[in-house]
C-alpha cells in the first residue's frame, strides 16, 4: 500500500513538473483598443451686449458690436463638419443680429451671417482640429423704425454638426 502511495505521489509531482516544464519563455495578449467621436465646441465667454447709441446726423444709427472666442476639438476626418447657429426667436423688427465666425485652420467662414430662428451655417469644411482662441463677431444694426427698443436678450446656439 505504501508502494501504491509513492508511486501516486510521485506520477502527482510529474504532472506537476510536466506542466511547469511546458510553460513558455514567452506568450502573447490580445490588446483590444478604440478611439471614439470627439466633437466638442466651447464658446468662451456667457454674454455678449451690444448696444446702439449713437448715429451720425442724417444716418441710420451706428451698428453695435461685440465678441467672445471659441474652441473647437473634433476628429470627424476631411470636410466633416460645420457649425450652424440660431438665436430662439426672431429678432424684433427692424434689428439685424449679424455673427461672423472665424473658421479654424483649414476651414471656411461664412462671413457676417444673419442670426434668424433657423439655423444657418456659419463655418463649414471643418477637417479634423483641435484650436481655440476663434473669434466670434456679434453685430447690432437697428434702423430708425426700430424706434426705441427695450433691454432684450436672444439665446444664440452654436452647434458643431455633421456637413
Amino acid at each position: 500500500m505504501k508502494r501504491v502511495a509513492s508511486l501516486l505521489l510521485a506520477l502527482a509531482l510529474m504532472g506537476l513538473l510536466a506542466g511547469t516544464a511546458l510553460a513558455g519563455a514567452s506568450d502573447t495578449i490580445t490588446v483590444n483598443y478604440e478611439v471614439t467621436a470627439i466633437n466638442e465646441l466651447a464658446i468662451t465667454a456667457a454674454s455678449v451686449t451690444l448696444t446702439v447709441n449713437s448715429a451720425t446726423a442724417g444716418s441710420n444709427p451706428d451698428q453695435a458690436s461685440d465678441g467672445t472666442t471659441y474652441g473647437v476639438t473634433t476628429n470627424a476626418g476631411d470636410n466633416a463638419k460645420k457649425i450652424t447657429a440660431a438665436i430662439n426667436t426672431a429678432m424684433p423688427s427692424g434689428l439685424t443680429l449679424q455673427l461672423n465666425a472665424t473658421a479654424p485652420t483649414g476651414a471656411s467662414s461664412a462671413g457676417a451671417t444673419t442670426l434668424s430662428d433657423v439655423a444657418a451655417n456659419v463655418v463649414t469644411l471643418i477637417d479634423s482640429v483641435a484650436q481655440s482662441g476663434l473669434s466670434l463677431a456679434f453685430t447690432l444694426d437697428a434702423t430708425l423704425a426700430a424706434g426705441v427698443v427695450a433691454a432684450a436678450s436672444k439665446t444664440c446656439t452654436l452647434t458643431l454638426t455633421n456637413t
